[in-house]
């Protein structure tokens, strides 16, 4: 089995309550650090703009590469729902290592101060 995070982007305001969700449901205390990102895309020149706000998080590949890529092997895919997982003790964090960032293809890996 896969899970994924389903929502109608079309709707998105940049509320940023996706992110809010996301820090209740996976009891995250409140602050800087979020699993989700809002994204502000700006095309074109005047007359002719175009905005739209897109809101991202890690997208469970299939194969992450940020796995492949952790000299330290504490990124792992769990089998009972394909969630992509992060062991945050043994992690070497981003001043110290930062390899998954530079493999991942949508720059989802974050880290928090904890």
């Amino acid at each position: 089995m896969q899970l994924g995070f389903y929502f109608d982007q079309t709707r998105c305001c940049g509320c940023f309550t996706c992110i809010v969700a996301c820090k209740d449901w996976n009891n995250l205390s409140a602050g800087p650090a979020s699993w989700r990102r809002v994204t502000t895309l700006e095309k074109g020149t005047f007359p002719d703009l175009f905005v739209a706000l897109l809101s991202t998080s890690c997208h469970h590949c299939a194969e992450p590469s940020c796995m492949n890529a952790c000299p330290v092997e504490v990124i792992f895919k769990r089998k009972k729902d394909g969630v992509v997982v992060v062991d945050r003790k043994k992690c070497l964090g981003k001043d110290n290592c930062a390899l998954c960032l530079e493999a991942c293809p949508y720059d989802a890996p974050v880290w928090s101060r904890k």
